[in-house]
Formats: structure tokens, sequence, C-alpha cells
């Protein structure tokens, strides 16, 4: 059975399962209302006819009515959970066609010329098709990654160690991915600079009060006591506890406004960190392997010690909801100033550590988004980082990951220092092989694993040039554009730096006398032992690279086939230099040229 079929019957399974829960949510609902009902006409009933019964029955009443709130409350947490798993596998789903296009578009940092030509972040991107993760630092760890950041081989070789344990345990790293799919809108709209401010607000070590005032407010909550206490004993009349009543509310009403900021920026936290929980808890329930799953599972022990604490002071700090017990709790204890020096206190001793929890958790977010590709592909396999100092690439059966796998081609090359000229017709794939390709080499940097049955290759920067655009604001050209980013390589290539180099359709806005001229230039520059340069063009002059005797460039080719008058296409990358064209052939059949 295919992936795609597994999650289809895992969605209706998923759907199976809900639907008493969604019956049984109904009956509960209806439940109270009827025991509500039932203890208000038990108690009016008592209250006419004085019948200790009808007491019994409305107690009773109230009674189940409190045991169907707790029920209610966990069925709901059942069903979030079955609607979380449901909504994770339907968005497993519309990876293997093109609607998952149609989800809303998530671009987590700007754009720069390689994430545009490769397709890595924007709108119907890589990155989108990937991402699962739903928190700021997880989204930016996911883009960072994907553009390259954090590529050294033992850091590519660790993630790679750990995405292939969380693919190992499936069931595991689907409830992970729920966890994160149960995100609340309002961690799903957090901006990474609301995150920072509260980050910056944990870690403040500042006080609100001095330690004077918080043992006078001791001293006050203790007078305000024992003066209670003398009165109810007859020791002391009622009156000095009504004074140290008053006492504290004036208190209160003056700190209010200095404690209101500090308090809201706690509930704030509070409710950031809620939806973390449940990561910190899920980790805890597996032991893993990868050295890197373990240090993410450490920072989260740490974090579930911190959130225990954090919810104390939340409970603390829920007895301001309500005006009543917010004015006695003030009036009898002082209430704003211990839930201050609550917060202060779980500041003191996990504020400085609040940006690794969310880090881990973003960290954990982006692993389980780099293996979604092994989630939905039935052909895929990790790259095997190689140290040598020559530069190197082999890709055997290679597939882009964002067509679909029963309609995608695969192809196979092995590159070594040099350049590698690909000519072909128009719309025979030269281009989607380039960005095949780069997104490959971009995937295995941030240690995902990659659309090939296998795929070996050195550290290698990549450089592109592909989507030009002119900027007449600037009063750039596309020929100019382009010239400014085949600088960008030249200027890269003079640093020695292993790199590899994609240019599609070299020069296409200029004449050919001139564009096979600089072609040739260029590819001459980019002629180093640490560069890799693939160059597609329908310049098959270009070609003749081959027979230099520095150069000795490559030839391959993409070709077109013809069916009773309609042109065929196979996107097989064949050795050698093409010999066919296509564009008149495209002219009649758009029925420009009949």
């Amino acid at each position: 059975m295919g992936k795609k079929e597994q999650l289809h019957n895992q969605e209706a399974v998923l759907k199976a399962t809900r639907t008493p829960l969604l019956r049984r949510e109904r009956l509960i609902a209806l439940g109270r209302i009827v025991c509500a009902l039932t203890a208000l006409i038990a108690l009016i009933l008592y209250d006419q006819q004085k019948e200790a019964g009808w007491l019994g029955v409305s107690l009773t009443a109230v009674g189940v009515f409190a045991y169907l709130i707790h029920c209610h409350h966990k069925c709901r947490e059942q069903i979030s959970q079955y609607n979380a798993n449901i909504t994770l596998t339907e968005r497993l789903l519309r990876r293997f066609d093109d609607t998952w296009m149609q989800e809303e578009a998530d671009i987590a940092s700007p754009l720069d010329p390689v994430a545009f030509d490769l397709d890595l972040n924007g709108p119907h991107s890589l990155y989108n098709y990937l991402s699962f993760a739903a928190t700021p630092y997880g989204k930016k760890r996911l883009s960072a990654l994907l553009y390259g950041e954090d590529d050294e081989i033992t850091s590519i070789q660790r993630r790679q160690a750990a995405i292939a344990e969380l693919l190992s345990q499936d069931a595991f790293t689907f409830t992970l991915m729920s966890a994160s799919a149960r995100f609340s809108s309002d961690q799903r709209h957090l901006k990474e600079e609301d995150l920072e401010s509260l980050i910056a607000y944990a870690k403040a070590q500042t006080s609100l009060f001095p330690k004077w005032f918080l043992w006078f407010s001791a001293l006050m909550v203790c007078a305000t006591m024992i003066c209670f206490v003398f009165g109810w004993i007859g020791i002391l009349p009622y009156g000095y506890g009504a004074l140290c009543l008053l006492i504290n509310l004036v208190i209160a009403l003056i700190i209010a406004h200095f404690a209101q900021r500090s308090l809201f920026l706690l509930k704030d936290v509070a409710l950031v960190l809620k939806d973390y929980t449940r990561f910190f808890h899920l980790l805890q329930t597996t032991s893993f392997q990868s050295t890197l799953l373990q240090e993410i599972q450490e920072q989260m022990r740490q974090g579930q010690q911190g959130m225990r604490h954090l919810a104390k002071v939340v409970e603390l700090l829920s007895l301001r909801r309500n005006i009543i017990s917010y004015i006695a709790f003030s009036a009898l204890f002082q209430l704003d100033v211990w839930c201050v020096w609550a917060m202060e206190h779980w500041r003191r001793c996990y504020g400085k550590d609040l940006e690794y929890w969310l880090k881990a958790v973003g960290e954990l977010e982006a692993l389980l988004s780099l293996s979604v590709l092994a989630q939905v592909k039935q052909t895929y396999c990790f790259p095997q980082m190689l140290t040598n100092e020559s530069p190197h690439c082999e890709i055997v059966a290679g597939m882009h990951p964002l067509l679909k796998q029963d309609i995608a081609v695969a192809n196979s090359i092995n590159l070594d220092h040099g350049t590698w000229i690909i000519t072909g017709s128009n719309m025979s794939g030269k281009t989607t092989f380039l960005r095949t390709v780069g997104i490959s080499l971009m995937l295995c940097r941030a240690g995902a694993p990659v659309c090939a049955t296998t795929m070996k290759t050195t550290r290698l920067k990549v450089y592109t040039s592909m989507r030009i655009q002119d900027d007449v604001s600037a009063g750039v050209s596309s020929f100019y554009a382009e010239l400014l980013r085949i600088k960008m390589m030249v200027d890269a290539c003079q640093r020695k730096t292993a790199m590899l180099v994609l240019i599609d359709e070299i020069f296409k806005g200029t004449n050919s006398a001139d564009r096979i001229a600089c072609a040739k230039r260029v590819i001459e520059r980019l002629h180093e032992p640490w560069v890799i340069t693939m160059v597609s063009t329908h310049d098959f002059a270009l070609c003749d690279c081959e027979e230099d005797p520095r150069l000795q460039a490559h030839n391959y080719h993409f070709s077109e086939y013809y069916e009773q008058d309609e042109i065929k296409f196979d996107y097989r990358l064949k050795d050698g230099r093409c010999t066919s064209t296509n564009a008149q052939a495209l002219m009649r059949l758009a029925g420009i040229d009949t």
C-alpha cells in the first residue's frame, strides 16, 4: 500500500472515531442544560414547599452538572486532538497533488536571488510545501536551514540523524506534528518582534517593589489576620481588622497602576507558553539516540519544570479576573503585590532560559518540517556528505520535490569541477533540471532527505542566475541585471570557496554574437578547481567549449519527439549536444504560423 492510500485510510479511521465523540459532546451539553434546569426547578419547589427532598434533588443536579462540566472539557479536548490529527492528515495528503498551493502562503523571510530562482521561499515554494511549523522560531529556523545557514558537515549530519530517527518513530512524529497543528491562532499570528519583547521582559532582573515594601505588605497581611482572630475570640474589637482591610485596599489602589503592566506581560508570557506545554510533555515520553534530539529533549525537560512553576503563578493571577474576588483578596492579602513577587521570582529562576526553550521548540518544528518529503514521497534518500577537497555532486534518479511524483521524471548526473553545458529545445526540461540539482543541494545542506535514490556531495555554496528581472525605476535592463548576478559569482569565485553555479539561458537579453562571446568569457572566468558550473543555452556554439583543451566542458541535452504532428517530451537527460529545435513547430501549434 502506497503512502497516499495509508493516509487516506488514516483519515477515514480518524473521522470514524471522532463521530461518536461529537455525538457524546452534544449529549453532555444537553445533559448540562437538563441538570441546570432541574437544579433551578427543584430549588424553586423547595422554596415553595419547604420539603428537604427537593433541596436534595437540587444539590444532586448541581453535583451532576459539575461532573458533566469535567466530562465536557475532557470530550472537547479529545475532539480537538482528533480535529488536529485530521487537519494534519489532510495537509499531508495535499502534498501528493497541487492542492497544497491553495494553502495560505507564509513568507518567512525576504527573498534573495537563490531563493527566488529555486523557489525556496514565497508562494508555491519549497518552504510552504515543507513548513508545518506554527511558532515564529520554528518558521525562522526552517527558512534559515533552507537558505543554507549552519551548513557545517557535522551539523548537517546531526540533523540527518535526528530526522531519520523521527521518521523511524512515525506515530510519535505524527503526534508531535499534531501538537504543532493545535497551536492557537494567537500563537500562529504572533510576530517575532512581539516574542522578542516577551523574552526581554522575562530576562529582566529588575524588581517593581523594594524589599522593605514586601516586608511591610507581609506584616500588614499578618496584622489583618491577627486582628480578625483576636476579634473572633473577643480580645480586640473587629474595628481593628476593618481598619487593616481599609489600609490594604488603599495600598492595592495605589500599586494597581504600577503592577498592571507587569501583570499583563506575565499574562502574555503564560499565553505564549501554554501552547508549548504539549511539546514539553511529549518529548519526555520517549528516548532518543540522536544527540540533537537529546539536546532538545533536555532543554524541554527544563522548560517543563519552568512551566509547572509558571502555572502556579498563573493560578494566583486568575484571582484578578473576578472583581469581587479581586477586591476580597486585595483587602486580605494584597493580591497584586504577591502576584508581582511570584512573577519576579519565576523570572529570576527561569526567565533567562525562556529563549532557549522556545528555540528548542523551533528547532524541533524545523526538523519535523524537513521530514515531510520522506513522509509523502516514495523515493527519497539522505545524501552522503563527502569531505573531498575537490567539489563533487552525484545524484542518481533525482526528481524535483515540488512536482507530483507520478509525473516527475528522474534524471542522474555526476558533477566534478568544470563546466557542464545543457542544450535542448523549448520546454524540454533544461530549467527544471537545473532547479532540481540546486534545490536538492539546498535540501542536503539543510539536513533533509532529497528526492533521489542516492546522492553524494561535498559542501557547496549555490549561486544562481535564472529568473532575471529588469528594474525600470533603477534604470537596470534585464541584461545588466544578469551581469550583476554573474559579477556576484565571479567575485565569490575569487574567494576560492567550493561552489555550484547554475545559469539558465545565459545572456538571452542580447544579440547572438555578443551572447556567445560573453558566455564563453564567463565560463572561462568560472573555470576553477573549486567551481562546478552548469549553463543551459539555446546557442549550440557554446557546445564547442567541449573541444577547448583548457575547459573540456561536458555536453548534455534534452530533446523532443513527434507523434501525429504533436510535440512530445520525455524530459530525459542525454549525453552530447542537442541537434534539434522546435520553435517553428511550436508556432504552428499555437496557430501563429499556419
